[in-house]
């Protein structure tokens, strides 16, 4: 895996630049085929517990080209005191975190940390990982796995829009939509609806594009519950 960075912000996805390594065979040199991407099941605990602490609402466990990866979800809320107002807000706390290992035997470490804070005071307050759109792929077949994650926020009325936020991260580079999903009322025009592109999609792979594109349309149709 790549060296520790931390991936963490308060709110809205920050996308960072890209990264990219080029491997070149040797002349005569027939090329190496990147192992194949294998998901696992959930790791079992032995001397030590598994990242992630009481509010773990899944773990996805892979191989890749560089040992066992472990991506942890988690869902928690809190409520905090604003330091003017002194107004108490709820807040749902959504963190992803990316743990390694090179093999069965070894010691997990946190490769990167992504969470998302959700404030609100007096309004509707949801948030949430939406869990049948995160996964774990490898759609360049390079052997690394790139981890796909989706989630929604909401704070306000009935009839305000939900905040989307989808993203794949392949490696140290992370690739992302965010946006919301529109609200159309009887008798309204049709409000929200908008789409914002992380400054390095239109340069990503093709697959990862494509990926995106179509987990946008996927979150973008989904019904709302509350």
């Amino acid at each position: 895996m790549h060296e520790p960075s931390c991936l963490t912000r308060p709110f809205r996805p920050v996308l960072v630049g890209v990264a990219c390594l080029a491997v070149a065979a040797c002349a005569g040199e027939v090329p190496a085929v990147a192992p194949a991407l294998i998901l696992l099941p959930e790791p079992v605990a032995t001397a030590a517990p598994l990242p992630g602490g009481d509010a773990v609402l899944r773990r996805l466990h892979f191989r890749d080209r560089h040992g066992e990866g472990l991506l942890v979800l988690e869902r928690r809320s809190e409520t905090l005191e604003h330091a003017d107002s002194g107004e108490v807000l709820d807040v749902v706390v959504l963190t992803a975190q990316m743990h390694a290992r090179p093999g069965p035997n070894t010691v997990w470490s946190r490769q990167w940390h992504r969470q998302i804070r959700q404030p609100c005071a007096g309004l509707d307050l949801d948030a949430g990982w939406l869990l049948e759109h995160v996964g774990v792929t490898d759609l360049d077949g390079d052997g690394q796995a790139e981890i796909t994650l989706a989630s929604r926020t909401f704070c306000g009325g009935g009839g305000d829009p939900h905040q989307l936020h989808v993203s794949l991260i392949d490696g140290g580079t992370r690739y992302g939509i965010e946006g919301d999903a529109g609200v159309s009322l009887p008798g309204e025009e049709p409000r929200g609806g908008e789409r914002h592109d992380s400054a390095n999609l239109a340069a990503a792979p093709a697959p990862f594009v494509q990926h995106l594109d179509a987990l946008w349309a996927a979150v973008r149709a989904q019904p709302i519950t509350m």
